[in-house]
């Protein structure tokens, strides 16, 4: 009886988990306060409304970045948890009258949204951070630069797997029966797996059939399909699966609350996942005021603490040292890892992401 309801809870339809994205972007509209908002004496400041994912994003939001940026700018800054999807579909809705001023946005969504009516190319010369991004997350058509890396890995319980994974092949290890999971094609983390594998069998960005025909293979390892990050870790909580791909930084805060978990970089490499922050079109924010957002999140100060308990992201910022965690599982730098990591081509991808989502939705039934 639990299985069943914990399949019933994890395994949600495409329409289902837009509605809920729906429901948490609009109901999560939080102002920040008490800590996370300042004045400064030598700047008045202004409002910035701002989104970031829920999780790891919004606490180091509210704990780190807000503050930084209130300190040194004054203002004030309201944050709305939201996914890529979501905060895209309330920007096009209405485009003339946004909702935010700058967003964090996943590479697909960004690529896949008419970019030149949504948002503003920022000055760089306004980003004194910006020499600092290493050239592989700055963007080649002028747009913001990634904020920071999550690396996406094999997750997997240390209690029940008595030698660690080494390679994405290990998900079709036949003594794993029922005991693998992995995100549907609507979460860029799902789609980004369904290419990897494509890609490990002869196929790209362009053509991920190899990918659905092994997956068909790996049918009597999965338990079910989970929504989102959350119901992966659910399923993590309560022993239900052995290996799944995750992100590292969700894999360090589940170990931190005491659930038997841990992470490994396969052979293949590890795949990057790149959010960058964007300013909107038609907003009122003084460009040098969204500029000042965007710099504060790429200074070494803020990206030490992103790389660094309880986060876990990659930082962008070539002159930040990685230690701990990171360093330990990754590298000491974000330039020798980013040598280890699968950087995906999403222009590429999003020419066919909908048809391929509708197609999983259809095929992937466990």
């Amino acid at each position: 009886m639990k299985t069943m309801l914990n399949r019933r809870m994890l395994v949600m339809s495409r329409r289902a988990m837009l509605g809920t994205s729906l429901f948490a972007g609009t109901s999560l509209v939080l102002k920040a306060c008490g800590g996370t908002t300042a004045t400064s004496d030598s700047n008045t400041g202004g409002r910035i409304i701002a989104t970031c994912f829920a999780g790891s994003w919004e606490q180091f939001y509210r704990n780190v970045l807000i503050p930084a940026f209130t300190k040194a700018h004054g203002g004030e800054v309201s944050l709305v948890p939201m996914v890529s999807l979501e905060q895209v579909a309330q920007l096009t809705a209405s485009p003339n009258n946004p909702p935010f001023d700058i967003v964090l946005l996943d590479e697909g969504p960004f690529n896949a949204a008419p970019q030149e009516q949504l948002f503003v190319k920022p000055d760089v010369n306004l980003i004194q951070n910006y020499a600092d991004v290493l050239p592989e997350l700055q963007n080649p058509a002028g747009w913001a630069p990634t904020t920071g890396v999550q690396v996406m890995g094999i997750a997997y319980n240390p209690k029940t797997v008595a030698t660690p994974p080494t390679s994405w092949e290990d998900l079709w290890d036949s003594k794993y029966r029922n005991r693998v999971s992995m995100q549907g094609m609507q979460t860029t983390q799902g789609t980004s797996l369904m290419v990897q594998i494509a890609k490990m069998r002869g196929g790209d960005e362009t053509n991920i059939e190899p990918a659905f025909a092994a997956l068909q293979d790996l049918k009597p390892n999965l338990t079910g399909i989970a929504a989102n990050a959350g119901a992966l870790a659910t399923l993590f909580q309560q022993e239900e699966i052995d290996l799944a791909p995750h992100d590292l930084n969700n894999v360090v805060a589940l170990r931190s609350r005491g659930v038997n978990v841990d992470w490994v970089m396969p052979q293949e490499g590890g795949i990057a996942l790149r959010p960058a922050q964007q300013i909107v079109r038609n907003t009122s924010v003084d460009p040098e005021l969204a500029a000042a957002f965007i710099d504060t999140a790429l200074s070494v100060d803020v990206q030490t603490a992103m790389a660094s308990e309880p986060y876990y992201f990659l930082p962008s910022n070539r002159n930040v040292v990685l230690s701990g965690v990171l360093a330990q599982k990754l590298g000491n730098n974000s330039e020798e890892v980013l040598d280890k990591l699968v950087l995906l081509d999403w222009n590429a991808i999003n020419k066919q992401r909908t048809a391929w989502i509708e197609r999983f939705d259809r095929e992937v039934q466990v």
